[in-house]
């Protein structure tokens, strides 16, 4: 929702480290604080449009689970050239992606908008190489600049200018921002999440943009794009792809696109267990926006 906002908050894109992304003639930017502010609390009408959104996203799940396509790669089973064993390999695994292209961000604390360059390009469907905006401009709309980072409905607000009037963006759409919970009681939020990611990319045809710790050094969860420990406030992601059906094990998996070459991660396409990017999700803000 692209909405006045009233309190702001400034929590995800920004990274602890000594390297700074950009050209070596820009200017370093103000160095990011050293712990997160909190995000504000979504008002009424935002929770009512995460709620009417994770609706559309239930009711398409359901209508997969009807026509019981998932259930053709629990069947699937060939033999082996040992005879009596099953080999699964090459049956079909449900699965969904999206032709996206990372960027690399150009300040330490645009990861924000670097996430909102790759779902803009894709929604505008630019060429290979181009970009509709430039990260300074999305930056703008999202205020990372006057913030020192991107809270979520911030981000909200750059990817409805972002996307707005584009050939890829669905009819009545409306980016939003939730709470991601464990909803059915189970324990975790894996399931949720690999639900939210499958119905967007495969049935909305749209990106997502997740906050994350990306590797803490307490922390027994980190991105693969993310190697080395570091002391982070946050980092966003654009999730473009998804890969089997939750189980609680790691053989689901998100495919996301990362921007922090130069701030100590990486900048491409890469992908990890839904069980573990839930879980970095919980220890930051909770949140997503799609």
């Amino acid at each position: 929702m692209f909405t006045n906002r009233i309190a702001r908050a400034a929590v995800g894109g920004l990274v602890l480290t000594a390297m700074l992304a950009g050209p070596v003639s820009a200017a370093k930017p103000t160095k990011p604080p050293n712990e997160p502010l909190p995000e504000r609390p979504l008002t009424t009408d935002e929770r009512a449009a995460g709620d009417r959104k994770i609706a559309t996203s239930d009711a398409y799940l359901a209508s997969v689970a009807t026509e019981g396509s998932d259930l053709v790669s629990l069947s699937c089973v060939t033999p082996t050239s040992a005879g009596t064993q099953a080999d699964t390999q090459a049956c079909y695994v449900p699965q969904g992606y999206l032709a996206v292209e990372a960027r690399d961000q150009t300040k330490g604390t645009y990861c924000g908008p670097a996430t909102g360059q790759v779902i803009a390009n894709y929604s505008w469907a630019v060429g290979s190489g181009v970009n509709k905006y430039t990260q300074s401009t999305i930056a703008g709309w999202m205020q990372t600049d006057t913030y020192g980072g991107t809270s979520a409905p911030e981000l909200e607000d750059g990817l409805e200018r972002g996307t707005e009037g584009s050939p890829r963006r669905p009819a009545g759409w409306d980016w939003v921002v939730i709470d991601v919970r464990d909803r059915d009681g189970d324990g975790h939020s894996g399931d949720e999440l690999q639900g939210y990611v499958r119905s967007n990319v495969s049935y909305s045809k749209m990106p997502l943009a997740i906050p994350v710790k990306p590797h803490d050094p307490n922390s027994r969860y980190y991105l693969i794009s993310w190697p080395k420990p570091i002391v982070s406030v946050g980092h966003w992601i654009a999730a473009y792809g998804w890969y089997g059906n939750y189980t609680g094990t790691t053989f689901a998996r998100i495919y996301y696109t990362d921007s922090s070459r130069d701030e100590g991660g990486s900048t491409g396409k890469f992908w990890d267990p839904t069980r573990d990017i839930a879980a970095l999700i919980a220890e930051h803000t909770r949140r997503i926006v799609w």
